[in-house]
Formats: C-alpha cells, sequence, structure tokens
C-alpha cells in the first residue's frame, strides 16, 4: 500500500545470481505495493590491464570489459523482462560495487536500496555480497539485505533496539514504510548486576526483565509514534545475546523482517555499525533493514 511515507523511488543492486533473484522478486513486490519506480543495477569491475583476453571477447569481438558489460545488461534484461507493468529501468555500470551503487542511488534519488548475498564470478571478480558491510556503513538511504525468497508482504516486522536515540529514528523508519504490518520492539537484556555465589538466578532474570521493561515504556513514549502505529506496536523483551536470539527467531520465522539502525561517526565518515548490528546481518536468517540515523 502507498502512502506519503513510502519510497516512490528504488534501487536493486543485483550480481545476477540465482540468490539475488529472490532481491530482485521483493523489490519489484514492494515497487508494486509503493508504487514506486525500480531501478534494477548490476556493477561489472573493470578488467585489469594485464588481463588475458577473455573467451568472451574473443568470441564477441569487444574488449573484455565491454563484453562483460554486454553480457550483463543481456541478462539483466532477461531478468526483468517479466515485470512489463512496472515503471523498472535496467542500468549496467562499471567500477567498484560500493561506490557505484551509492554514486547511482543518488543520482536517481533512490530512497531505499534492495540487495542480496550471493555471488557470481562469472560476471565480475567483485562478489556484491562482500559488499553489504561497507553499503550498509556508507548509505545514506535505508539498505534491505535479502535471503529469504518473497512469498508475501512483509507482515511481521522486528526492531532490535538498545534504547538509544538512534533507535528511535529505526523504530518510526520502520512503522512507515510498513504500516500494516505488526511492529515488534526487541531487546536483549543482560543481567542487571553480577550473579555472584548464593544469588538467585531467577531473581536476577526477574530484575533484568523489570529494569528492561521500564526501559522500554519510557522509550516508545520518547518515539511519538502515531497512534495507529503504537496499535500495531509489541515488545519483546528476552535475556541472551541479540544475534544468536534473532538467528534462533529466523529459524522458526524466516518470513519475518528485522530492522537495524546504524549510528553516525564522530569526525568519521560513514556510518557505525556496532558490532551487534554486524553479526545480526551475518548470521540472521530473516531478511534485514539496515536504517541509518536521521539527516540533521
Amino acid at each position: 500500500m502507498s502512502t506519503s511515507t513510502t519510497p516512490r523511488h528504488l534501487l536493486l543492486a543485483t550480481d545476477l545470481s540465482s540468490r539475488s533473484d529472490r532481491a530482485l522478486d521483493r523489490a519489484v513486490q514492494l515497487a508494486r505495493d509503493w508504487d514506486a519506480r525500480l531501478v534494477a543495477l548490476t556493477v561489472v569491475e573493470p578488467e585489469p590491464a594485464e588481463a588475458p583476453t577473455s573467451v568472451l571477447a574473443r568470441a564477441s569481438g569487444l574488449a573484455g570489459g565491454t563484453a562483460r558489460r554486454v553480457l550483463a545488461e543481456r541478462r539483466l534484461r532477461a531478468d526483468i523482462a517479466g515485470e512489463g507493468d512496472l515503471p523498472l529501468v535496467p542500468r549496467v555500470e562499471q567500477g567498484a560495487v560500493t561506490d557505484t551503487v551509492l554514486t547511482v542511488a543518488g543520482a536517481e534519488g533512490s530512497q531505499l536500496i534492495v540487495t542480496g548475498v550471493a555471488r557470481n564470478e562469472a560476471l565480475s571478480r567483485v562478489v556484491l555480497g562482500s559488499s553489504v558491510e561497507a553499503l550498509a556503513r556508507r548509505s545514506p538511504v535505508p539498505l534491505l539485505v535479502v535471503r529469504s525468497r518473497p512469498r508475501a508482504p512483509y507482515s511481521q516486522v522486528i526492531v532490535a533496539t538498545d534504547f538509544s536515540q538512534a533507535s528511535r529514528h529505526t523504530l518510526r523508519t520502520a512503522a512507515a514504510l510498513f504500516p500494516e504490518a505488526t511492529l515488534t520492539l526487541f531487546h536483549a537484556f543482560d543481567n542487571p548486576y553480577p550473579a555472584i555465589g548464593g544469588v538467585d538466578m531467577t531473581k536476577v532474570r526477574a530484575d533484568g526483565l523489570a529494569q528492561a521493561e521500564r526501559a522500554a515504556d519510557a522509550f516508545i513514549q520518547s518515539c511519538d509514534l502515531p497512534t495507529e502505529a503504537g496499535r500495531r506496536l509489541r515488545t519483546w523483551l528476552e535475556h541472551g545475546d541479540t544475534a544468536l536470539l534473532l538467528h534462533a527467531h529466523g529459524q522458526a520465522h524466516p518470513s519475518d523482517l528485522v530492522v537495524l539502525g546504524t549510528q553516525q561517526r564522530r569526525g568519521v565518515l560513514g556510518l557505525l555499525l556496532g558490532s551487534v548490528a554486524q553479526r545480526v546481518l551475518e548470521i540472521a536468517e530473516n531478511d534485514v533493514l539496515v536504517v541509518p540515523p536521521e539527516a540533521t
């Protein structure tokens, strides 16, 4: 469902591999739901000057880099051929993957980048999946990393939080992007005090949960969510490791979307993807949406 807050310009970054088909399918589904324009981009790495001429180049009579671009464009157009009812634009560019994706996103006015985690060495030595973390650190717009085969719009969205100011923007963004989904605010808490000998562990965990509940209530109040979004919001507070808990949840509920936030680095270009968020991005079974901090 398109709303005034859903993106109208999307960018799909694909390496044309079979698993990137999942990212394509999800990007198409979102573009249709949001009535958005979708640009499908694949990036071909320049061939080193000392590289031997490939069989493809000899057969086509074209230079190696040009031959790979021709092949990539042919495959990209074939992949999107069945989406004729959608305003979908194919683009093939040559260069470093991360830099090129971000340059095209800026030029196209993209409000969301969608990508996968697969690879295809036949077209480029650069693996798109290896660039996901770099995109997460540098993208000024949300990045959706697709792992699961899309069978329906996201109906369950889990927003991981540490109750920080940056997390407020992450929750508000998730609520705006998916206005019909159930939102779950997730926080993994630790013991509130050392569990030394003789301490009742049940009481320690209960105290930790009570502390997390108070923090969650205060956090939700501070987010100033629209009334409708507040009705869709649930909380999931659990003791343990954030990445492992979300990994286990994803094995049981692979169609849910996990949302993470990044923070602005001080005095350094780029964003800070904390160690917890990085581990979630690496081991999650679910699709993951990485939200950059609010522009100031």
